[in-house]
């Protein structure tokens, strides 16, 4: 069972029935509380993790469960593509947020939070896209768009916090999980510290607290 767990197909099985069922539910929920800022700002910080987890799943397949892999250049761009894209529904969603708790009475905090995510976004894109052409890192772009991450998504966090627009353990959730992560990474694994999925499950608290609140 473990084997067919971790194997090719059964992966990517198992990663294509989530997908379809978090397209399902937010449709679902969209349609239910109609088509607005909210639900839309949702949808996208939702499938950003989602989308993530293709890129996510990849990654494994290749680097930790062998997996073969017959072209590997186009192997690549798939994966990395999947982890791009994240990024760019993730700075969507937090447009929209920008805007809602501008709304809400926050005219500073998620302001600086959005400038600073936008900032990152365009340093790991850049990035991403030079390990397609290159196969190789240019860590201090990497270490500079996981500090800038962590610390516009904890100030969304606050905001949300300051504002109220979702329930406050949301808000809780999102400054402890960034802000722990930044000083874990940068105390523990310096030399290491891009996880792209641990700027992804911040979004998805946001987005889900946004649909359910």
């Amino acid at each position: 069972m473990r084997t067919w767990i971790t194997s090719q197909i059964g992966v990517i099985s198992l990663t294509v029935l989530i997908v379809i069922g978090s397209g399902a539910a937010l449709l679902s929920a969209i349609v239910t509380q109609g088509a607005s800022a909210r639900t839309i700002c949702a949808g996208l910080l939702v499938m950003s993790f989602v989308v993530f987890l293709n890129g996510g799943v990849l990654y494994a397949g290749r680097a930790m469960w062998n997996w073969q892999i017959e072209e590997l250049s186009s192997y690549m761009v798939w994966e990395r593509g999947f982890v791009i894209t994240a990024v760019l529904a993730t700075v969507l969603g937090l447009a929209l947020l920008e805007d809602m708790l501008g709304n809400a009475g926050d005219s500073i905090l998620a302001r600086l939070g959005m400038v600073t995510y936008l900032f990152g976004a365009v340093v790991v894109v850049v990035a991403e896209t030079a390990f397609l052409g290159k196969g190789d890192w240019v860590y201090p772009q990497i270490v500079l768009y996981v500090v800038l991450a962590f610390l516009a998504q904890a100030l969304f966090g606050a905001s949300l916090l300051q504002t109220g627009l979702v329930v406050a353990r949301a808000g809780w959730g999102t400054v402890i999980w960034n802000l722990g992560w930044l000083l874990v990474m940068l105390i523990v694994r310096p030399r290491d510290i891009y996880f792209p999925v641990l700027h992804h499950v911040a979004p998805l608290i946001i987005g889900i607290a946004l649909l359910v609140g």
